[in-house]
């Protein structure tokens, strides 16, 4: 059988990206596009780069990724990523979304300035929602308090609150921790960032930063 060579081209269809197969060492070789836009239409909805990764499939097929993919949920953008399978023929058989699905668990950490963003399974996709809780430090080494209060409202801001939407709870540590607020408790945007603007300091000479991680 000839060879052939795959190739990826993340930046093909302004940059939603696809996948040639490219016959070698025969003359006039040419190259066939996988056209994976028609089988797969949630890439045409997004410059998700499908093709940047190209991986060997043990079933002699190949599994390639669109690591930019992001996905529109109210006025919140997740980007997740995406791959696809494919077999020798460039037919797509199945796709990879894990972090999208309802049924994914873990906890997402992200270190957020002077506050730690926790949020437990599930993860994005619009037909799910998020917990999200929010690790302030209150302690003696924080100021102005003025700006925790301004970041932890641009942070609420960026994210579409409700009801089986997002929702958003607030612990704040320095000695000890406490629970400003629980998940649901301000069910509206306008609710959380009223609520964001009256939080006042605990204070305290030590940091538990580990301790107020653990416990939330």
């Amino acid at each position: 059988c000839p060879s052939r060579l795959l190739v990826g081209a993340p930046w093909d269809g302004d940059g939603q990206g696809d996948i040639y197969k490219c016959g070698m060492g025969l003359r006039n070789s040419s190259c066939a596009k996988a056209n994976l836009g028609a089988a797969a239409p949630w890439l045409r909805s997004s410059a998700g780069r499908l093709g940047m990764t190209l991986v060997d499939s043990k079933d002699g097929g190949f599994v390639a990724c669109a690591p930019l993919w992001s996905q529109e949920c109210g006025t919140s953008v997740f980007s997740s990523g995406r791959c696809v399978q494919l077999n020798e023929e460039l037919q797509l058989t199945a796709t990879i979304a894990p972090t999208a699905q309802r049924e994914w668990g873990g906890t997402y950490w992200d270190v957020l300035g002077c506050a730690t963003l926790v949020s437990p399974c599930p993860l994005p996709g619009c037909s799910t929602y998020m917990d999200i809780i929010l690790v302030l430090d209150g302690s003696n080494s924080i100021y102005p308090w003025e700006e925790v209060q301004a970041f932890l409202g641009n942070i609420m801001g960026r994210f579409f609150i409700g009801p089986g939407q997002t929702q958003v709870g607030v612990l704040q540590y320095g000695e000890h921790l406490v629970q400003e607020w629980a998940l649901g408790q301000h069910p509206t945007a306008q609710r959380l960032l009223e609520a964001a603007r009256n939080l006042t300091r605990q204070e305290g000479r030590e940091t538990r930063t580990a301790m107020a991680i653990r416990q939330a």
